[in-house]
């Protein structure tokens, strides 16, 4: 309970001391000395008396301001329970991204010669333009729709404005508020990422995008004031005014659906909204009566729903009555109660002990995780639920922070279990049956994460191809006596941002960039496709050599499709740097979170997953390598060979990822 006051009080604290937030301390501070000039210069008065009128308690202890210090106190304890079941920005902009290359079948990375800061100074600029103008056509449906006013109405009720006045508003349009900005960022970064690579970045002050802080410095907070302050005709054309706003809130009929705009003014001048402030004006602030106190909580926070149940439903609402009418009949008669009573009665001691429960947050697909559901369930009797999801989940578990049910984190790719890690969002394991099962350098060294399973990357070679069967290094594949023979992946993507980060580790940044380059120099068609397209590329005679995780050579070699047997039967496999470092692994694998409520049952799973049983169906289920080294490969894993695994940390390899993305991006991969 201690935990969850304070990370209320933490959340409820943190847009004062953000600058990325409308109400930080520095933007408050300059919005007063604003305020407090405009009186001055415009009552002709002194300073206290201008002080006295800016701070006066008419306005700030007004019942509608009162009202809004209180929406906020309950608004930031509901978003509270609300705000972790919403996906991420960042888990939708990753989506968008890995999604661009299946789209359009690879990756070219946009003006590549472009300076660093005109790309970030572009980005910026569509980042602000993008939220801007979906601010404006969400707030103009929030008046016009009715559904939807229904709840905008009580950011309008106020009738005294403060700059805490932005924070006057129903749950479902901060829900509503929410979800566009999740869906705007998300776009605007997947997207530059994808197209200009990590050149891809913010122009800041003091975190904030360098255009909300002009706007915030500006003087945003007089948006909500009873400060007047026109920009002049020309400027209200571009900009909206803290005085356009006003006039947005003014019951007056003339100002009724004017000036939607947060920072431009522009999108009310194209959609013919658009108001000028000119002369100073005498404005009334609130909405018409409608027998609702708009400033008791009741009429703020249930209301709405009163009047959109009327709204949708009053058609309906006799039917209901009279099913309710009958429902209430239905359940009085004494036969009934009898036999519910009855039924209860038996369910209640009938029920059986409560087995031992577990709650875990998956990436690994339901098909490839539930085997190992099945044979922990049938072995221990424990009751699993499971949440699965390709993206998203560390950002959803560090939203719920200590309120999260979820016990174990499964995922594949060192990359995504470094990002639990480094958020720490993962419980320390102290278990001697961890640690003797998994090498040290496939566990996290302070044992907050663990490999369950290995996957090789390898050389597919076409079997046609005779003198390309004696490749022995990774190296060699930037040999230009293999120009237009090679097939690959996008380099972005995590198998191969894996691969180069190991080659940084082994070789340094140059080598490894040089080898990129050499790589794309030698490529047979611009990178794209899976795994499982390289080998398809191969059979077609498109390429000769391609880079591929051997799982992928597995499930070809098993499919259900016979074309896509005949793809396995044309490739040899090799796996390379035997002589020296050994062929580069990543690894599937998790953790247990760090705040679960089933941590000794976790560990026990845990454990299970490199145990023999779990270890075998590694290999039966997907066609990974054993972490355990007591473990024997499958015959099927045997017969494609038995390899040395590349024995560097594997944290590094997640460690030096960034660093991988910009080679490959200057490489152009």
């Amino acid at each position: 309970m201690d935990g969850l006051f304070l990370e209320y009080v933490r959340d409820l604290t943190d847009p004062f001391v953000n600058p990325q937030k409308r109400v930080f301390f520095g933007y408050l501070g300059i919005a007063f000395v604003l305020a407090i000039a405009v009186q001055i210069y415009a009552s002709r008065t002194d300073l206290s008396k201008a002080v006295a009128g800016v701070l006066s308690r008419k306005v700030w202890l007004s019942r509608s301001a009162l009202a809004d210090y209180k929406i906020l106190l309950i608004n930031q304890f509901l978003m509270m329970g609300v705000a972790p079941r919403l996906i991420t920005k960042l888990a939708l902009a990753t989506a968008l991204f890995e999604s661009l290359h299946v789209w359009l079948d690879g990756r070219v990375i946009l003006l590549p010669d472009a300076p660093d800061w005109a790309i970030a100074s572009l980005f910026s600029c569509a980042l602000f333009l993008m939220d801007d103008v979906t601010k404006y056509f969400v707030h103009r449906a929030l008046h016009r729709w009715p559904v939807l006013w229904a709840f905008h109405r009580v950011h309008h009720s106020a009738e005294t404005l403060t700059p805490f006045t932005v924070y006057r508003t129903h749950p479902v349009e901060a829900l509503i508020f929410s979800l566009r900005g999740i869906l705007v960022h998300a776009v605007a970064i997947g997207g530059f990422l994808y197209f200009f690579g990590s050149r891809a970045d913010l122009v800041t002050v003091l975190g904030a995008n360098v255009f909300l802080f002009a706007f915030n410095v500006a003087g945003s907070n007089l948006r909500h004031s009873h400060v007047w302050i026109t920009y002049g005709p020309v400027l209200e054309r571009i900009f909206i005014s803290p005085a356009q706003h006003q006039i947005h809130h003014s019951m007056d009929a003339r100002h009724h659906d004017r000036n939607f705009g947060a920072v431009l003014a522009i999108w009310d001048w194209m959609g013919g909204s658009l108001c000028l402030a000119q002369g100073r004006q005498r404005l009334r602030f609130g909405v018409r009566e409608t027998g609702v106190d708009a400033h008791g909580m009741r009429g703020v926070f249930l209301s709405p729903f009163d009047e959109v149940f009327l709204i949708i439903l009053r058609p309906l609402i006799k039917d209901i009555q009279k099913m309710t009418t009958k429902m209430t009949q239905l359940i009085r008669r004494p036969s009934l109660t009898g036999t519910m009573a009855f039924v209860l009665s038996i369910s209640a001691f009938s029920a059986p002990a409560q087995a031992a429960e577990l709650n875990i947050y998956s990436h690994r697909q339901p098909f490839l995780i539930q085997p190992f559901l099945d044979a922990y369930k049938k072995k221990t009797g424990t009751t699993i639920n499971i949440v699965y999801a390709s993206k998203g989940l560390a950002q959803r578990l560090q939203a719920e922070g200590a309120r999260s049910p979820a016990d174990v984190i499964l995922t594949v790719d060192i990359a995504r279990l470094f990002v639990y890690a480094d958020k720490d969002l993962l419980a320390t394991v102290n278990s001697e049956v961890l640690n003797k099962n998994v090498p040290a350098h496939l566990r996290d060294p302070g044992n907050k994460w663990f490999a369950f399973s290995k996957r090789a990357r390898i050389i597919a070679v076409s079997k046609r191809a005779k003198d390309a069967v004696g490749i022995q290094r990774y190296e060699a594949l930037a040999d230009p006596k293999w120009k237009g023979r090679l097939c690959s992946r996008p380099g972005s993507h995590v198998y191969n941002r894996a691969l180069v980060a190991s080659m940084i580790h082994a070789v340094g940044v140059k080598a490894a960039e040089a080898w990129s380059k050499g790589v794309v120099e030698n490529l047979a068609r611009r990178p794209q496709g899976n795994d499982r397209a390289q080998v398809k590329a191969i059979y077609e005679g498109q390429c000769d050599i391609a880079i591929i995780n051997n799982y992928y050579f597995g499930k070809l070699k098993h499919a259900k499709k016979p074309e896509q047997r005949d793809w396995a039967k044309a490739v040899t496999l090799i796996f390379p740097n035997q002589k020296d470092r050994g062929t580069h692994v990543n690894i599937s694998g998790g953790g247990i979170a760090k705040h679960s409520k089933n941590k000794a049952e976790a560990k026990k799973f845990l454990e299970f997953l490199t145990m023999k049983t779990a270890q075998d169906l590694y290999a039966a289920v997907n066609f990974e390598y054993p972490v355990n080294p007591d473990v024997p490969l499958s015959e099927e894993l045997k017969s494609w060979g038995v390899f040395i695994e590349d024995r560097m940390p594997i944290a590094r390899v997640a460690e030096l990822a960034p660093v991988a993305q910009r080679v490959i991006d200057r490489a152009g991969w």
